[in-house]
């Protein structure tokens, strides 16, 4: 009697960790990054009331008499199925698509987590927006990641300024009329910058030479004049004088003297309007930090108020010998344990981690 009341009692009492653990994954249905758990049993210790024997000339096999004493919990296990991926319109929420989780550190113990609401502390530092703890990767230098250095928090300076780029180079492009008179002039500007990203006027005037196909060119920035000439062919295409090299002394500071091609290789000479223009350079002023973006696989771009975009870090994986083995600590969150086996953090989409969709 007393056996079966406590193989009863055994299995109420695994049941109910059954329904519970049933329960929690009802409850976290809408969780972010939650993975549910399944639970096994097992049968227990059995009591031999008689051995089983063979076969004999005069009888047959007899099978043994054995008495359960009940199930026991055999295991917890967290199944790591892929799940539904959504839109949340946050610039930095990211999901794992595969394998692998995002590494968060406390800056004492490191944890990992599936939950990719990411944003930015009061330090501009990339953090849980659950819990705040810092996300783990690498920053770049000078737009180039190295993965197999150590891990770092991914800081940014918002609103550091960063030094523009020095002009080198003008290009041209329109027409010169072929039907101009003679001393018919078209004058043309833009903005060069220095080092220090200051920027400077480039004038360039083209006018009509009394020598067919042929335009007298001067160039004038920041006190310095340049001049050159200009050729056409029959065709109306451009035949001899590009570049003009004008080199200048920009001033307050930045490195001189600066030297800027003006490239007229794209200016043709027919009988059309004159239009001809200074389209592009090469230069650019200084810009201020204004936002960071997450892209595919991890990767952390940087906004600046001139419009350019460049990388500014990655967010490290983790993928596991044993994902199992982990142990759930809340805020949903694991920790490495005993069971894990080998822990390996580097890039998405890499050494079978899983891909960082933004």
């Amino acid at each position: 009697m007393n056996r079966a009341l406590f193989a009863g009692l055994a299995g109420t009492m695994n049941n109910q960790t059954r329904l519970d653990i049933i329960g929690n994954n009802l409850a976290n249905s809408n969780t972010i990054g939650f993975k549910q758990s399944r639970v096994t049993f097992r049968d227990t210790y059995y009591q031999t009331l008689r051995s089983g024997c063979g076969s004999s000339a005069n009888s047959g096999a007899v099978n043994p008499i054995q008495v359960g004493s009940g199930n026991a919990l055999a295991s917890v296990q967290t199944l790591y199925t892929q799940g539904s991926l959504g839109t949340t319109g946050q610039a930095l929420d990211a999901a794992v698509e595969g394998a692998g989780m995002f590494v968060l550190s406390d800056g004492d113990t490191q944890y990992f987590t599936r939950d990719g609401t990411f944003a930015l502390d009061d330090t501009y530092t990339l953090v849980s927006a659950h819990n705040g703890m810092r996300v783990r990767g690498w920053l770049a230098d000078g737009g180039v990641i190295d993965t197999t250095q150590p891990l770092s928090d991914l800081q940014f300076q918002m609103g550091q300024m960063t030094a523009g780029d020095v002009s080198t180079e003008v290009t041209m492009g329109g027409n010169l009329s072929a039907d101009a008179a003679v001393g018919d002039s078209i004058v043309t500007s833009i903005d060069v910058y220095d080092s220090l990203g200051a920027a400077h006027e480039l004038i360039i005037t083209m006018t009509n030479n009394a020598a067919d196909n042929t335009y007298d060119v001067e160039v004038v920035c920041a006190g310095t004049t340049a001049t050159g000439q200009i050729t056409f062919d029959g065709l109306g295409v451009l035949d001899s004088g590009s570049p003009i090299n004008i080199s200048f002394t920009p001033g307050g500071g930045a490195t001189g003297p600066q030297a800027v091609d003006v490239d007229f290789s794209a200016i043709t000479q027919l009988a059309h309007d004159a239009d001809a223009v200074a389209r592009v350079q090469n230069g650019r002023p200084a810009a201020s930090l204004t936002d960071v973006i997450l892209q595919e696989n991890g990767i952390i771009v940087g906004a600046y108020n001139d419009g350019r975009q460049v990388i500014m870090g990655r967010i490290a994986l983790a993928a596991f010998a044993n994902p199992a083995g982990l142990e759930r600590t809340g805020n949903n969150l694991y920790k490495a344990g005993s069971a894990t086996g080998e822990i390996l953090i580097g890039a998405a989409d890499s050494g079978g981690r899983g891909r960082v969709v933004a």
